[in-house]
C-alpha cells in the first residue's frame, strides 16, 4: 500500500502477560505485532504496520482476554493520525468505530480469525488501493466457508 495513503488500522487490544493491565511501549508492540500471526496476515493487507493501533491503550493478560474499547483514545488516534480510511479489525473494532468514525470505513475479520483467509485480506487491500477511501464508504467484508461476503455498514 503506497505509504500516501493515510489508513489507520484498529484492532481490539494488545496481550501480553509482562504489560497486562497496563501500556505496552510502543516500538516493543510493533516489532512483537510483527512476528506474530496477527502481524503476519497484516502484511497481506499492508507493508508497513506503523498505522496499526489498538481500540485501547490497557494491555490484556491472554490473547483470548477483551478490554473495553476507550473513546477517547480512539478519538485522540483519529486526530493525530488524521486518515483518509479506517480499517476495523474484527467485531469490537468494528462496533466501537461504527460510532466514533464517520468516514471510510472498511470492516474486517480479526486477522488472527480461524476461518479469515489471505485472499479477503487480498482483496482488502485492492480495494484500499483504489478510490475505496475518497468515496466515503462504509463496507464490511465476512469470511464464509469458501466465500467472502460484502456488506454496506
Amino acid at each position: 500500500m503506497p505509504k500516501d495513503n493515510r489508513v489507520v488500522v484498529f484492532l481490539q487490544n494488545a496481550w501480553s502477560k509482562l504489560y497486562a493491565g497496563g501500556k505496552w511501549p510502543r516500538a516493543s508492540w510493533l516489532l512483537t505485532l510483527e512476528r506474530s500471526r496477527s502481524g503476519q496476515r497484516l502484511r497481506v493487507l499492508m507493508d508497513d504496520l506503523d498505522c496499526v493501533e489498538n481500540t485501547t491503550p490497557i494491555v490484556g493478560a491472554s490473547a483470548s482476554s477483551v478490554v473495553p474499547p476507550d473513546e477517547v483514545h480512539i478519538r485522540k488516534v483519529l486526530e493525530r493520525r488524521s486518515p483518509d480510511v479506517v480499517v476495523a479489525c474484527g467485531q469490537q473494532a468494528e462496533r466501537a468505530l461504527l460510532s466514533l468514525w464517520k468516514g471510510s470505513l472498511l470492516a474486517l475479520p480479526h486477522p488472527a480469525s480461524r476461518l479469515v483467509t489471505n485472499e479477503l485480506y487480498t482483496q482488502a487491500r485492492q480495494l484500499l488501493n483504489g478510490t475505496f477511501r475518497h468515496r466515503c464508504q462504509r463496507l464490511g467484508m465476512r469470511q464464509g466457508k469458501g466465500y467472502i461476503d460484502w456488506v454496506r455498514l
